[in-house]
């Protein structure tokens, strides 16, 4: 079984429940070969995204997700996904989708990073993108969708 501990940095309440957090990132993982391990979901600051992009990819920008794998290929997964609550409350404007479902999408994404999905191409975006639709899709009632 992974193993999902759900935080935030701020201080704030979690902007997303664990009830809901915790299975969706179980169920992407799993469906993608990931079977055992660990993984800590962060919700924090702007600026503190911005201050890892920074400090790991040597990019001064805003961000609404990064992922970090900690495990060795053949070792069972250990990650990290930071979120921007900030970030993701935008982008759910910007792309018209309510803010719980932008969330939600942040933690699918952040999930398929750590099996291996990139995100560098268009065709690799296109292709994220199925997949997050793909495990949204048993979470529409809870979104209200």
């Amino acid at each position: 079984m992974i193993t999902v501990d759900v935080d935030t940095l701020s201080g704030e309440p979690l902007p997303l429940s664990p009830q809901v957090v915790i299975p969706l990132a179980r169920a992407t993982l799993t469906e993608h070969g990931a079977e055992t391990g660990h993984l800590q979901i962060v919700f924090t600051s702007d600026e503190h995204m911005r201050a890892l992009k920074q400090q790991f990819f040597e990019l001064d920008e805003y961000t609404d997700v990064i992922a970090f794998t900690l495990n060795e290929v053949d070792e069972a997964l250990d990650g990290e996904i930071y979120i921007s609550p900030e970030r993701a409350r935008a982008n759910s404007k910007r792309f018209h989708e309510p803010y719980q479902r932008e969330l939600m999408r942040l933690v699918v994404h952040g999930c398929l990073h750590l099996v291996g999905y990139d995100d560098d191409t268009p065709a690799n975006q296109a292709g994220m993108r199925t997949l997050e639709n793909h495990h949204l899709a048993p979470f529409s009632e809870t979104l209200g969708s």
